[in-house]
């Protein structure tokens, strides 16, 4: 069988990734292919930094907007799209260009993911996401079996839910065949100093282009009881419209926990990823050409 080329551009939030694969779809034909878990939910567009009306119209972008903000969507819904998604690429004889910051996403696309997934109770899982990480890891070390213990990172309480409703509720496999990739992963490394100072900025446009507005949406939908609503940038709005706070605590609070979740995505991206290959950010353009010149190339 042989093998679809696929570029991915990986890396932490902030880091550039959609600006150079805007750049090299135009430059290699390509079209994009959204890998954030947030990106697919409708109404949700400043929070999750989509891509404009003038930039879709430039780059054809699949996998945004595909649910609404109320929904679940879960690694094999985006593997499936995805899949689909790259496919029609093809068949136009265009370059299927996958970028996001979602690792998780990103790694099963690439069949380096296992396709186990929860059957969740969603009652369960939105009260568990509102106990601390703690008591939730002391649990699932009380409940799990030694294979689930390895697999999940005890770090991030989304996986660790996930893990105590495998363990209780049970879990299935994807029965499909998919396609095989061949694929160039890319990500741009940036100095941190430098990386949280783009960081910082980004919330604040964020904030004055109206991502409260987006916040509100969730927090009176259902806030944390929404798989959309406990996303960063959102939840941590929900106590200021409780009466708690201030708008710039809240400010601090995004740019601290979106810091702290670009810390846990180098992490992942470095450590989970086979074949990743990091680009320096001054260079990013010229390097990043020069890969997938020579990629597609390669027979």
């Amino acid at each position: 069988m042989n093998k679809i080329k696929i570029i991915v551009i990986a890396g932490p939030t902030a880091s550039g990734k959609s600006e150079l694969a805007m750049d090299l779809a135009e430059k290699f034909n390509g079209e994009l292919v959204s890998a954030d878990s947030l990106q697919v939910y409708q109404q949700l567009d400043i929070g999750t930094a989509k891509a404009t009306s003038e930039e879709l119209q430039q780059v054809p972008q699949y996998l945004i907007d595909l649910v609404p903000y109320t929904a679940n969507f879960s690694v094999i819904d985006f593997v499936s799209a995805a899949d689909d998604a790259i496919q029609k690429i093809v068949k136009k004889g265009r370059l299927p260009i996958i970028v996001g910051g979602t690792g998780f996403y990103v790694k099963a696309l690439l069949g380096q993911q296992s396709f186990d997934y929860a059957e969740s109770d969603s009652d369960e899982v939105a009260r568990a996401m509102q106990r601390p990480l703690e008591e939730l890891v002391d649990e699932l070390k009380k409940t799990a079996n030694s294979g689930i213990l390895q697999r999940t990172d005890l770090n991030n309480k989304t996986r660790v839910v996930r893990a105590l409703q495998i363990t209780k509720h049970g879990q299935k496999k994807m029965e499909s065949t998919r396609p095989a990739y061949d694929s160039l992963v890319l990500a741009i490394e940036w100095p941190r100093e430098l990386l949280y100072e783009r960081i910082n900025t980004r919330v604040h446009r964020m904030v004055e282009k109206g991502l409260e507005d987006e916040a509100r949406l969730l927090f009176d939908s259902g806030g944390l009881n929404l798989q959309a609503g406990r996303g960063i940038g959102y939840k941590e709005f929900y106590p200021y419209f409780a009466g708690q706070g201030s708008l710039k605590e809240v400010i601090s609070a995004i740019q601290q926990d979106s810091r702290r979740y670009a810390k846990r995505q180098l992490t992942y991206w470095r450590h989970q990823i086979d074949g990743l290959q990091w680009i320096d950010w001054q260079n990013r353009q010229q390097i990043a050409e020069t890969k997938v010149a020579d990629f597609i190339k390669k027979e």
